[in-house]
């Protein structure tokens, strides 16, 4: 395709020649036809680059051109897309952590590695006894604010300090029983427990005072 100039590129040599050929002597009258002449051949030129026409050649090849051809169609172009990139959003301030709630207990990394009765004896028969005595033995030993439980047959047993890890079972029954230890910290948390002890009690029976009860 061979592209021709546009109307507009003519203008200053044509009306330079007007201005020599047929003006001479006439120097204002040639610059208002020379500025009529751009004028006017400036809005056609303006016009038909407003224009795009579209034809098919012999050969099946598509041309696309600003100068009408024999058989070629008018198209209208798209116009550019663009891109506009969205407002930065605000980065939202970093939640703050909330503060410890007051009164909770201090985080310790120490922890009991047991808990157990060590007297009485696990299988012990005890023959008549007025109290039983009961040792509990931890590792490591009561923590402060911890609070020492020992219960026998379920039922916590009576202690003068809820730290002492020696107490008395009074006149317990005849029979077996069952003792156990557990530590709870301020806020009642088991945080240590021992397996059930058994242990047994011989009595005297009714009908033979003097001799033991059965048992082992």
């Amino acid at each position: 395709m061979v592209q021709l100039a546009p109307p507009s590129a003519f203008v200053p040599r044509l009306g330079a020649a007007l201005c020599l050929t047929t003006m001479r002597g006439l120097p204002r009258q040639c610059l208002i036809l020379s500025a009529a002449l751009f004028g006017l051949l400036a809005g056609i030129d303006s016009a038909s680059a407003a224009k795009t026409y579209r034809w098919v050649d012999a050969q099946g090849v598509v041309h696309y051109s600003d100068t009408p051809q024999p058989g070629a169609q008018q198209v209208t172009l798209s116009p550019a897309q663009t891109y506009s990139a969205p407002p930065a959003q605000a980065t939202p301030p970093p939640l703050s952590t909330p503060p410890a709630a007051s009164g909770s207990p201090p985080e310790t990394e120490e922890t009991y590695q047991s808990c157990a009765i060590t007297q009485p004896l696990a299988e012990t028969s005890l023959f008549a006894p007025d109290s039983v005595h009961v040792a509990v033995t931890l590792d490591p030993p009561l923590r402060e604010g911890d609070r020492l439980q020992v219960l026998l047959d379920g039922q916590p047993l009576q202690s003068n300090s809820p730290t002492a890890t020696s107490l008395e079972a009074p006149q317990p029954d005849r029979g077996a029983h069952v003792l156990s230890a557990v530590v709870r910290d301020s806020t009642g948390k088991m945080v240590c427990s021992s397996s059930g002890l058994t242990f047994y009690v011989q009595r005297p029976s009714v009908l033979a005072p003097h001799a033991p009860g059965k048992g082992h």
